[in-house]
């Protein structure tokens, strides 16, 4: 009896009503602009950082099973590896501005996060590169070229990528989250499938925008050169 008032007595948080795509405004672009900035300077500084230290480590951990390096690289799957830069533009028409600054800020303490664990526990891949030739070969290449084989848990790939999903899905339909979810394996089994990472380090990235995403639903910190100041309260609710 009890739990049941208590619960009548709660306010009824009706579910998110489905949107539709439209172009963004200016405001939009501009908040998500300077987001996705701070963001790409943490990750050059950061996660570039990380990834030469560990190479200066003479014994970077190894954290895979050794049944893992049978899985098979198949290069046509850096089409949806590489599908994550499309992702990323996404939240621009769909998301509202604020759910876009706590995008933002999610994305920007993952960042900090992830790199803060490639330091103290650096980690290296354990497939070796694969000889890459014909069409992609050049894209192997260049990407081997920007990202060397450490920083592997979590992954920064499927941190990013989980969250953008979870963001886009909350006024989705249940069509659209279905294709989201969809799009979110077909990146997830890339990072594998091209040799990029293991299965630890996938989950490790599930489990890290979960955490942030929990941390951060009901109240964030808003950057002082983002928001008017330092520290506010994010939108009542959680956008999950």
């Amino acid at each position: 009896m009890i739990a049941a008032r208590i619960a009548s007595d709660r306010p009824h948080r009706p579910p998110p009503v489905p949107r539709g795509w439209r172009w963004p405004g200016r405001d939009e672009i501009g908040t998500y602009s300077c987001y996705f900035l701070v963001i790409g300077l943490l990750f050059v500084v950061g996660y570039g950082g990380a990834n030469w230290l560990a190479a200066q480590r003479a014994e970077p951990l190894r954290l895979y099973l050794q049944a893992e390096l049978t899985v098979p690289f198949i290069a046509a799957m850096l089409w949806p590896y590489l599908s994550i830069n499309l992702l990323f533009v996404l939240p621009l028409f769909r998301l509202q501005r604020d759910e876009l600054r706590r995008l933002g800020r999610q994305m920007i303490v993952t960042t900090v996060i992830a790199t803060a664990l490639f330091v103290l526990m650096p980690t290296a891949l354990g497939f070796p590169r694969p000889a890459t030739d014909g069409d992609l070969g050049a894209a192997y290449q260049l990407l081997y070229a920007l990202d060397l084989p450490y920083n592997c848990v979590p992954s920064l790939h499927v941190a990013y990528a989980s969250q953008v999903v979870c963001a886009l899905a909350g006024p989705a339909s249940r069509a659209l989250r279905m294709a989201l979810a969809l799009w979110l394996a077909l990146v997830m089994a890339s990072t594998i499938l091209t040799h990029q990472h293991h299965l630890l380090d996938v989950a490790g990235g599930l489990l890290l925008t979960a955490a942030v995403r929990a941390a951060m639903g009901r109240r964030a910190f808003r950057l002082p050169v983002l928001g008017r100041h330092s520290v506010a309260a994010a939108a009542a609710g959680s956008d999950s």
